[in-house]
């Protein structure tokens, strides 16, 4: 798959078939793989928090 589609797409379709021939397939929509991709990269830029042990147990 081209990084930047050709045209404009509205959705596309996962269709995977693994070793043993169980086959999973899965229609997204544009909208879905924006806002994942929004929450992937808002997480990536989330500080990384470290709890020592004098922590309060959450």
């Amino acid at each position: 798959m081209p990084e930047e589609p050709a045209e404009e797409w509205t959705k596309c379709v996962i269709d995977i078939t693994d070793a043993h021939g169980e086959r999973f397939s899965r229609e997204v929509t544009r909208e879905e793989v924006e806002a994942a991709s929004a929450r992937a990269r808002t997480a990536a830029e989330a500080p990384i928090v470290i709890l020592g042990p004098s922590s309060p147990a959450p």
